[in-house]
């Protein structure tokens, strides 16, 4: 009988072993089935995450595209206005040339007219004879210049004449 209890307990063994090396095995497969579910959760979110670092990496050329030609046209525009500015400023100093010109061209030309009218002022003296009898007068009669008074009258008279003469430009 013990050999027959012995091998029932050897089958009773061996079946329980058979059942151990199932569950392991099916334990087995499903920690495979999970390692692959996980792999492939794992490849889905790096594929996520490139697909997201593609779209952004597209997104920042695009935008470093567009900037770049903002920037094109802004500098575009800068060399129109410099252009224009550089062109007024151009036209406003040759204006003023030409302005400068005409102011000098005028001033020499007043400058010369008053100095035709200051040359041609009539220096000689007036009067002239009046003058030497008033002096001639007053050295005769030092002590008595009344007597000259009807010549200095008459040497005031003609002096006022030319004053008037030279004024009316007659």
């Amino acid at each position: 009988m013990t050999s027959d209890s012995g091998q029932k307990t050897s089958a009773a063994e061996q079946e329980l072993y058979r059942r151990y090396e199932r569950e392991q095995a099916l334990v087995q497969e499903e920690l495979l089935r999970l390692a692959k579910r996980e792999r492939e959760a794992a490849s889905e979110a790096l594929n996520t995450a490139l697909q997201r670092e593609r779209n952004n990496t597209n997104e920042e050329r695009q935008r470093a595209a567009q900037l770049a030609m903002e920037l094109q046209g802004r500098e575009a525009e800068l060399k129109r206005q410099e252009a224009f500015y550089k062109e007024q400023l151009g036209r406003i100093e040759r204006k003023n040339a030409e302005i400068y010109k005409l102011t000098s061209e005028q001033y020499q030309e007043a400058a010369t007219k008053a100095e035709e009218w200051i040359k041609r002022r009539n220096t000689d003296p007036v009067c002239a004879s009046l003058q030497s009898e008033i002096l001639k007068c007053y050295q005769e009669n030092k002590h008595e210049v009344l007597k000259c008074s009807e010549l200095a009258k008459e040497y005031q008279r003609c002096v006022s004449a030319a004053q008037k003469h030279l004024l009316l430009g007659e």
